[in-house]
């Protein structure tokens, strides 16, 4: 339903935003932007739909990438455009009542007023239209750079502190490539952690599924683990488990490791359980049949790694202690930081409930529109302490 709904919403808009800007610029046809904006968004979407994104292809990068800048542009210029007629209305409605009628006024007056009513129209669309551009555009800057946030997480049982670096939702591919991981290793370095965990979605397209990409993850001198997303299942998920074992990171499938005093599990990218809806859904897999498969022991501390942050209910019935998760992005970009929560409750920062603390990452990378705006991309520094208390 809530797809149906996106779907009329993005197809109202692009019908919408080109009449009301040929209403306050004065075009004299609508049709021609109309079929523009629609087919723009129609490609977007095909891209999306079809998995054209995770290509092999430059130039298919290029237009994804450049069509998600679009799409949230089409929806920023629809929301103003929107909110400024809605705001128009009520405005002169009640300026007509509180005004008395105005008096016959002479030819010359009325042109007049009409010229400057028509140069207020235009002034009104230019600055909507700056403004979308302005947001966009700083949504782009913010999306090229991440923030290392620090957490700490008292863990009963543990002997010594253990520190790890979360990253979740790399997104390597169309937007992310050498550049940018070079910039995440070398924040690894610095902060010389215990253990890497990449929690899924390092990867989302085929053009990175190359061997000198994912040498540089050997730059790095501290144990490795992966385990996947949804995103690792949209691309040739074979080839892709391959270089990341080959780059000295282990992948944690649903199976659980010993090190530094404790359980570290990797659980494969699944849904909570059988009742709960999930729109990424890759296999018929849920957390409620899986985790009580992996023996574990009650003498250690059990930290638990799944992609997206469901299912904690199960996770707390585990006697699991920290579980670390991404997959929402926080929203990544405004409405999508307000409206997060309607589907995914505990989206970002830390919670805790029956005893479990979880800990979710907004993510190291984007996805869709390359933009972050009213969230930023998230490297965690997370500290295990020994429970004083």
């Amino acid at each position: 339903m809530m797809i149906i709904i996106c779907l009329f919403l993005t197809a109202f808009s692009a019908l919408y935003t080109p009449y009301r800007l040929k209403k306050l610029w004065g075009f004299k046809r609508a049709w021609p932007l109309q079929a523009a904006v629609l087919l723009l968004l129609v490609g977007f979407y095909v891209m999306l739909a079809t998995g054209a994104y995770t290509s092999t292809s430059p130039v298919a990068a290029v237009a994804y990438s450049a069509l998600g800048l679009f799409f949230i542009f089409q929806i920023y210029l629809f929301m103003f455009l929107f909110a400024a007629h809605i705001l128009t209305f009520i405005f002169k409605k009640v300026r007509d009542k509180v005004i008395a009628a105005p008096r016959k006024s002479s030819w010359k007056r009325r042109q007049g007023s009409a010229f400057v009513d028509g140069s207020r129209k235009r002034g009104q669309a230019a600055c909507i239209i700056f403004v979308c551009l302005g947001l966009v555009g700083f949504g782009f800057y913010q999306a090229q750079s991440f923030t290392v946030t620090n957490h700490e997480i008292q863990v009963k049982g543990l002997t010594k502190a253990v520190s790890i670096v979360h990253v979740t939702d790399l997104h390597l591919g169309a937007q992310r490539g050498e550049t940018y991981l070079q910039k995440v290793i070398e924040a690894i370095r610095r902060h010389k952690p215990d253990l890497v965990l990449y929690n899924g979605d390092m990867i989302d397209s085929n053009i990175a599924l190359r061997p000198e990409l994912f040498a540089l993850f050997k730059n790095i001198d501290a144990e490795q683990y992966f385990t996947t997303g949804n995103h690792e299942f949209y691309i040739d998920t074979d080839k892709a488990m391959a270089l990341i074992e080959n780059a000295g990171i282990r992948v944690l499938r649903s199976k659980m490791v010993e090190t530094h005093g404790l359980q570290l599990i990797g659980m494969e990218y699944m849904n909570a359980d059988k009742a709960t809806y999930d729109s990424h859904m890759v296999n018929d897999l849920t957390l409620e049949e899986e985790l009580p498969k992996i023996q574990r022991s009650a003498a250690l501390p059990t930290i638990l790694a799944h992609h997206s942050p469901v299912g904690l209910r199960y996770v707390a019935r585990g006697n699991i202690d920290v579980m670390l998760s991404g997959h929402t992005h926080g929203g990544q970009l405004f409405p999508g930081n307000i409206l997060v929560g309607l589907r995914f409750p505990m989206n970002k920062g830390l919670y805790q409930a029956n005893g479990t603390a979880l800990l979710v990452s907004q993510g190291a990378g984007t996805f869709g529109p390359w933009m972050r705006l009213g969230t930023f991309n998230e490297i965690q520094f997370v500290t295990l302490v020994p429970q004083t208390r």
